[in-house]
């Protein structure tokens, strides 16, 4: 497992191909925004739920993940394709040359985005126990599907 501490500038931190050339002004559709995830086809944007340093954890695996949902908040799966072998992970307003990488088998990857810990959060701003896991493994490309949906409790 990858671990980084990752500032989720604009409420968002990104994982893409090194060779992506995605426009993120427009992934974030009202319907990225209701499943807290962006998708593009080099690259998804996991929302999160404050607008500062959070913690990522990336696991690539070579079968899908056995993840109890009940200890999550949000969780929806997806795809990406990571054609050069190369996933960034990244701040959106980061300097590219600069963000960590992590070396994977060229190809495409079925994504599960999970954020935990949002309860925790009492304003955007202090710190809290929130949590940003991705999932990777093999497998053919797919639209996002929600499997579990936060939603703030007075709301």
């Amino acid at each position: 497992m990858f671990s980084f501490t990752i500032f989720a500038d604009y409420f968002q931190f990104v994982l893409m191909d090194e060779t992506s050339q995605d426009d993120f002004s427009v992934i974030w559709t009202e319907e990225a925004l209701y499943r807290m995830l962006a998708v593009a086809p080099l690259a998804i944007c996991p929302g999160t739920l404050r607008n500062v340093d959070v913690a990522v954890e990336i696991e690539v695996l070579d079968r899908p993940p056995a993840i109890d949902l009940s200890s999550w908040d949000n969780a929806v799966e997806a795809s990406l394709s990571v054609p050069s072998g190369r996933l960034v992970v990244m701040s959106c307003t980061g300097y590219l040359p600069d963000a960590p990488r992590i070396e994977v088998t060229p190809g495409t990857y079925q994504v599960l985005s999970l954020a935990g810990g949002i309860e925790s959060i009492k304003n955007e701003w202090e710190p809290a126990d929130d949590l940003y896991r991705v999932y990777l493994w093999p497998g053919a490309a797919r639209e996002p599907h929600i499997l579990k949906r936060w939603q703030r409790a007075d709301a």
